[in-house]
């Protein structure tokens, strides 16, 4: 593994704190000095011995912020190194406050019954486990949302590192020394996937990004892991006449991470039927003089925000050039007008399937849907975090993100690090998840059924 020089390791950790210092979103949401985690961060960082420690503390700089849309990745040569990216030979899901074994290694199948409840590690309570070893380099404001990336950094790490878990399952508790181990040589044991009853679906089209299909009576059930692929609602489209005919329709989007918004509108003007609007955003706004004169005012002084809005409720000047002064000053964006394209609106009732790793466009996409339409939303709240990350590659070979645009719900709902609210709220647990059960989609499909 390449080694990096203090210098780099300086101009890299100051490039961030730079970007982050006039282009981050959220500066009014958060109570840090960051000159100050800037100087703890550069002492922390020159301290690192190798590569992965000093992107460790580049990530623990960065959860400093706290938002979902911001953050540091590794370099590849770590995630290809399994010196440093082993895993332990076991697969979680976290659906909720839950974290179930789903899959083993063919080693520890008979140690570790799948979907059994992980409880400990080390003998610490998992969910302590968590927040101290987990949390300190992740986003984590919405605990819910931000499971993926937990179980990620509890599964992974340096090749020969060990741990003793303890499960329970069937009303007892045991515990297993697991070792990290290189996961190409891992050999996986899974459950066979249970057909549910009652579902059967015939197959319209689909992409590594969606996919169409029909129930047997005559629902139409879209689902959409992503909205990068811009291609895929001419897909949908091409599926119009059929979809048409249904009943009813399904949009699930459980687990779709997001990307172009544009393809979000796109889907969604088939159930609006005339144009629409989009992303209701806010951008920091930044001008270099207002800071100069706000040097000059004493009356700043030791004011937080929540007091300057206070003290100058009838001064808008001299709030804007405390707010230039704090770069909290935001220009609200009430969203771009959309031209409907689709081929036609589709009536019927309408399900939407969403969950806790619901995220960004496709937030953006829940957005239009409450704003414009009668759909039923089910399942969790989304992830909480959409907007305009700026994308910066570092010279030792990561990139990190900083969010610039945060989006605002049309109909006022508070979605920062707390996402869109469901209509019915429904988690999946270990026993559903072992009798292949989908309780969000079982409900959609009552919906749809009863006409409501």
């Amino acid at each position: 593994m390449n080694t990096i020089t203090d210098a780099l390791k300086i101009y890299e950790l100051s490039k961030i704190w730079k970007e982050a210092a006039y282009n981050f979103a959220f500066w009014d949401k958060v109570n840090i000095d960051w000159d100050e985690a800037y100087k703890e961060a550069l002492a922390r960082v020159l301290k690192t011995k190798d590569l992965y420690d000093y992107y460790l503390e580049l990530k623990r700089f960065v959860a400093l912020l706290n938002d979902g849309h911001t953050d540091v990745s590794f370099p590849n040569e770590i995630y290809q190194d399994t010196g440093f990216f082993s895993m332990f030979p076991v697969f979680f899901v976290k659906p909720g406050d839950e974290i179930i074994v789903v899959g083993t290694s063919e080693d520890v199948k008979d140690d570790i019954p799948l979907f059994s409840i992980l409880i400990k590690i080390d003998g610490t309570d998992i969910h302590d486990y968590i927040k101290e070893n987990c949390y300190p380099y992740l986003w984590h404001a919405n605990e819910t949302a931000c499971g993926i990336s937990v179980m990620n950094s509890l599964v992974f790490g340096r090749r020969g590192s060990s741990a003793v878990f303890t499960f329970a399952k069937d009303g007892r508790q045991f515990d297993v020394r697991l070792e990290r181990t290189d996961p190409s040589k891992i050999v996986w044991h899974q459950a066979e996937p249970v057909p549910q009853s009652g579902t059967a679906q015939r197959l319209i089209r689909s992409s590594d990004a969606h996919t169409v299909q029909i129930t047997d009576d005559g629902i139409a059930i879209i689902r959409i892991t992503s909205f990068d692929d811009d291609a895929m609602p001419r897909k949908i489209y091409a599926c119009f006449d059929e979809l048409k005919k249904a009943k009813g329709c399904i949009l699930d989007i459980r687990g779709n991470s997001g990307g172009n918004s544009g393809n979000a509108d796109a889907i969604a003007a088939m159930f609006i039927g005339g144009d629409f609007h989009s992303c209701y955003a806010e951008t920091q706004r930044y001008e270099p003089t207002y800071k100069a004169w706000s040097m000059f005012r004493e009356d700043f002084k030791g004011l937080s925000l929540d007091d300057a809005v206070l003290k100058y409720t009838d001064d808008a000047y001299s709030l804007k050039t405390f707010r230039m002064r704090k770069n909290v000053f935001y220009v609200r964006d009430e969203g771009k007008a959309v031209a409907n394209t689709a081929p036609g609106k589709l009536n019927g009732p309408i399900a939407v399937l969403m969950n806790q790793y619901t995220f960004s466009a496709a937030e953006d996409f829940v957005d239009v849907m409450k704003m414009y339409t009668e759909a039923v939303f089910i399942g969790n709240n989304t992830g909480g975090t959409s907007g305009q990350p700026l994308c910066e590659a570092l010279e030792s070979g990561g990139f990190f993100r900083i969010c610039t645009r945060r989006c605002v719900a049309q109909n006022g709902e508070d979605i920062y690090n707390k996402g869109f609210t469901p209509d019915i709220r429904i988690i999946p647990t270990a026993e559903d998840i072992a009798s292949g059960r989908d309780p969000v989609l079982e409900k959609g499909l009552e919906i749809i059924r009863k006409g409501t």
